[in-house]
């Protein structure tokens, strides 16, 4: 293994110096301007350098070059955020805010082209047609209201237009792994109507062998995606997008191994007996409308989720026959947004509308075991209905100084009903009804120091709402639990040096959780019974730094870093006192440092380092990881229509684990990936 890293270090050195005795020749699409950056998170469209707030993009260039295939592995570039990604679910972390392992709410909202992808389960998806990824860290509960508490990452597709393009790729790569893919696009009538299609095909044994069935595809995946709009432009200020995704896949679950006991085993080693297996399907067809005129813009967005999850895990994790998990997450949500946005440079620039939002989740949680008398049955029908009215502005008081103001009125109502039950004949029947109202403020300052220089301040208010406990309760004392609320206290610096070819952007914030949902044990409801509670209050302190550099034609230096101290500051259970505890699930630490550079023949090299720092498991910091540094590699060629490349991930084989629980009395673990290899080609048209 060793003579192949170094080979391919040496071939990287070796295409470097190869750029740097040519003489370089600019090219206009090398040649980044990097200040006109604009993204659209803001439900307006604004400059980076504009807006008061901690803000990163990553464009389809960007994730080409890291060979980002996930949105986990997007999210890599953006410092203080993080996708943990593991069997029991996914969850993306910004500035620390996390919540539980099983929560089927992250407190970082994800965005797909303005429609909301609200449970974590959908969260980590795969990567294809892809125009750019923006992060807003912070509370972001103004302009998104519920599930942005920390943030939110906004994920925007290409549309149409009239210019025809395509491409095919097929890549193969280290444990039998395959993705191949198509899209497609163009004008069907010019200047008026549009078409565009796209497929991925992902498929692959994983990394992980159950020693006891003899299989070497325990983190098996099998996910077929693809998307389907149809663009209108009947007049020059009428755009109408009609777009449908659908997903299914097949994913081995079988990850999770014990680190101690008399059934422990190696790094990348499971022994469980059962079939550790999931399956999920989504579609979601969405109408986004647009009308612009000189002063106005005014957006519809229409969606509606059809979502279906289904697993089965083994209880114990061993190989003898001692019982399954089986559980299954049907969702159906629908909603409407309608925004009036203004347009063009003015003094005041504001953005308006109302949103309305429904979603039915129907959870079955059955634990079935090898005693029919210790099966229990958890069957749970919730509806969850929103309404909100929100506005935010942004006023030149001068040339160079800007107020902005924002406030969201928002109204939830939840319904729940449960059915709990018991091999031995036991059944209970309860629900709970609950509404409330939460009016979320911001404000910033933003000043114009030089030409090149603006800074902020910011305060910003955001919440996660409340739920119901659809894994764990057995009673109604047990079943509920209501919404966290954070406060954010932010200052930054956005910069731009040598003629816009140096960015560097700074961030540090304060962030208070109130109200913080917590997992406690529930003794009064038996053996494995959970509740959920506000009993904390945390916070989260850290900086944010980015910078990204073009000295010279085809050569490309970026790093970030960000910090983010996050931690209990009241909660006891029982004789245990979590004070000064760090928040599980949530990394001190996220770094990247990538270097690229494209000859002026098509050759091209890059290599990443990413990494984290410790992060705990579980509320007594008792399970730790001490974080990874992982260095990705990728050397090609691309020409107008072809484009051939080579890439590693994990280079070095860094080891690490993205959970540990403790299990009567033993500890699992769940392995990171391991060094991958492979090789892709795309041929575009």
């Amino acid at each position: 293994m060793r003579p192949i890293i170094l080979s391919a270090v040496a071939a990287v050195l070796l295409l470097a110096g190869s750029a740097a005795a040519q003489e370089a020749q600019p090219r206009p699409e090398l040649a980044y301007t990097l200040d006109t950056t604009t993204v659209t998170a803001t439900k307006r469209e604004q400059k980076v350098k504009d807006i008061a707030a901690s803000v990163s993009a990553a464009s389809d260039l960007d994730l080409e070059n890291i060979a980002a295939k996930t949105l986990q592995d997007a999210t890599a570039l953006f410092p203080n955020v993080h996708m943990k990604s593991t069997s029991s679910g996914n969850e993306i972390v910004i500035r620390g805010f996390s919540t539980w392992d099983t929560a089927l709410q992250s407190p970082a909202g994800l965005y797909v082209d303005g429609v909301p992808y609200p449970l974590s389960f959908m969260q980590n998806m795969d990567l294809l047609d892809v125009e750019r990824i923006e992060v807003l860290r912070g509370p972001q509960g103004t302009l998104y209201g519920r599930n942005s508490e920390s943030g939110v990452v906004n994920l925007v597709r290409r549309a149409p237009d009239d210019t025809a393009r395509g491409s095919v790729f097929a890549e193969v790569g280290s444990f039998e792994t395959l993705r191949a893919g198509a899209s497609a696009a163009g004008p069907l009538v010019e200047d008026s109507v549009y078409l565009s299609g796209s497929f991925l095909r992902h498929q692959t044994d994983g990394f992980v062998e159950n020693i006891h069935k003899g299989s070497d595809s325990a983190a098996s995946r099998k996910a077929d995606s693809g998307r389907a709009m149809l663009r209108l432009t009947p007049t020059a200020d009428l755009d109408l997008r009609l777009s449908v995704d659908a997903t299914h896949s097949d994913d081995g679950i079988g990850t999770m191994r014990l680190d101690t006991g008399p059934n422990r085993s190696g790094r990348l080693k499971v022994r469980s007996d059962a079939a550790d297996d999931a399956s999920s399907d989504l579609v979601v067809p969405a109408l986004v409308a647009d009308y612009a005129t000189d002063l106005v813009k005014v957006t519809s967005i229409t969606s509606y989720m059809d979502y279906d999850y289904k697993m089965k895990s083994d209880i114990d994790r061993t190989a003898s026959a001692t019982g399954v998990s089986d559980m299954n997450i049907d969702q159906r949500n629908v909603t409407q947004e309608l925004r009036l946005a203004s347009t063009g440079e003015r003094d005041l620039s504001w953005v308006g509308g109302a949103y309305l939002g429904r979603t039915s989740l129907r959870t079955n949680m059955d634990r079935l075991r090898a005693m029919a008398t210790a099966n229990t049955y958890l069957h749970t029908d919730s509806t969850e209905d929103t309404g909100a009215l929100f506005g935010q502005a942004t006023y030149a008081l001068l040339d160079s100084l800007r107020l902005t103001a924002g406030l969201r009125a928002e109204h939830t109502r939840l319904d729940g009903d449960q059915t709990y039950e018991t091999g031995a004949g036991l059944r209970r029947d309860y629900g709970k009804t609950t509404d409330y109202t939460e009016l979320l403020p911001m404000a910033a300052l933003s000043l114009d120091m030089t030409d090149n220089v603006t800074g902020y301040l910011s305060w910003s208010r955001g919440y996660l709402p409340g739920g119901f406990n659809v894994f764990s309760a057995s009673n109604e004392d047990n079943f509920s639990y209501d919404a966290e609320y954070s406060t954010n206290y932010e200052t930054g610096l956005k910069t731009s040096w040598l003629d816009d070819r140096l960015l560097a952007n700074l961030s540090v914030f304060h962030s208070t959780i109130r109200d913080k949902q917590v997992r406690e044990e529930d003794a009064a409801g038996g053996v494995g019974a959970w509740k959920f509670t506000n009993s904390a209050k945390a916070h989260s302190t850290g900086v944010e730094l980015e910078a990204r550099a073009y000295p010279v034609a085809g050569l490309e230096l970026r790093a970030g870093l960000g910090y983010a101290r996050s931690e209990v500051d009241e909660w006891t259970v029982g004789g245990a006192d979590y004070d000064g505890k760090r928040l599980p699930w949530a990394p001190d630490l996220t770094f990247n440092l990538g270097v690229g550079y494209t000859l002026e023949n098509g050759l091209f090299a890059q290599v990443d380092l990413f990494g984290s720092g410790k992060q705990y498991f579980d509320a007594e910091n008792s399970l730790s990881d001490a974080g990874y540094r992982t260095v990705n590699l990728q050397l090609g060629y691309r020409m107008e229509q072809w484009e051939f490349s080579v890439w590693a991930k994990n280079l070095l084989d860094d080891r690490y684990a993205t959970k540990k629980l403790e299990a009567n009395g033993q500890t699992i673990v769940e392995d990171g990936d391991p060094m991958s290899f492979g090789t892709r080609v795309v041929w575009r048209f």
